[in-house]
């Protein structure tokens, strides 16, 4: 039995040279370069992204004291607020 499997074996032509071409190397370094530069510009969105958010947050932290003549100051979305703006350091308007 285990004569037979090494002759098909051998016959089909599974050896370390043809199983050379099963990976292409050319392909292969192909997808790890793509890979990296998939990885890079999700890097440069999720920055992009935080920038964004910060930038709107300093925007309603600057709009705190409308909010505070519409709402009030006793309002829990005020409060919060301008908790957050304060300890993130932004002037609450």
């Amino acid at each position: 039995m285990k004569t037979a499997l090494l002759a098909a074996f051998l016959l089909t032509g599974a050896t370390p040279a043809a199983a050379q071409g099963v990976f292409d190397m050319g392909q292969l370094t192909g997808t790890l370069s793509q890979d990296a530069v998939t990885q890079s510009e999700e890097a440069r969105a999720d920055k992009e992204s935080a920038a964004e958010s910060r930038r709107k947050t300093r925007a309603n932290c600057a709009k705190v004291s409308q909010l505070r003549k519409r709402y009030g100051p006793s309002d829990a979305r005020i409060r919060w607020l301008t908790d957050t703006c304060r300890k993130l350091g932004h002037p609450t308007g």
